[in-house]
């Protein structure tokens, strides 16, 4: 397979895939196709973008859905239909990192392999964005753009929060300057939707 997947490991991003485009979709079922291409290029290209980073530096690692976190995310979507709420949860699984050293951990390596998916988030996020604010767009191009827009950014902005065990914890234990760049810049983005 051309970037090493085994089959867990791809059952595991569908199964997020699918709950996260149904959470931010919030289950209207004209949004998700939408919907579906902004989680496809915000999620699973994060995703990679860590598990690439971390096998360059010689680690191992996997992407591994995480249930409970599916269920709080599908409970709180729900809910959020149901109550007229904006909270997203969106925390349903990680890539899983493990050293040939068990217990030894690079905190500058671990930051960059931190880093690299809100960055990618960040990338995609901006080139949606200045299509949409440059571009001359409507109807079903207008909407895909937007929303991988907004998911790209939303996620940046959400996994660079300094809380364990969201990539900002680890990228602001590493380099504090680089974190409040990262944060920032997503902050500043996402709040131009």
């Amino acid at each position: 397979m051309a970037l090493g997947f085994r089959k867990q490991e791809l059952e595991d991003l569908a199964i997020s895939f699918i709950v996260l485009t149904l959470v931010f979709s919030r289950f209207e079922l004209r949004l998700i196709p939408y919907v579906a291409l902004g989680i496809f290029t915000a999620f699973v290209f994060h995703e990679i973008a860590h598990r690439q980073v971390a096998r360059k530096y010689g680690y191992y690692a996997v992407y591994r859905r995480w249930d409970t976190g599916i269920m709080l995310a599908l409970l709180l979507g729900i809910l959020n239909k149901l109550l007229g709420l904006r909270f997203i949860f969106a925390a349903v699984g990680a890539v899983q990192v493990y050293s040939l050293y068990a217990g030894w951990e690079d905190r500058e390596i671990y930051g960059k392999i931190s880093l690299a998916g809100p960055v990618t988030n960040i990338l995609v996020g901006v080139f949606a964005l200045v299509l949409l604010l440059f571009g001359k767009f409507s109807g079903i191009l207008w909407a895909s753009l937007y929303y991988t827009a907004f998911i790209n950014l939303w996620l940046a902005f959400f996994n660079l929060l300094p809380i364990p065990p969201l990539d900002g914890y680890k990228v602001l234990r590493w380099n504090p300057g680089y974190w409040g760049v990262a944060i920032g810049v997503a902050f500043l983005l996402q709040s131009l939707l």
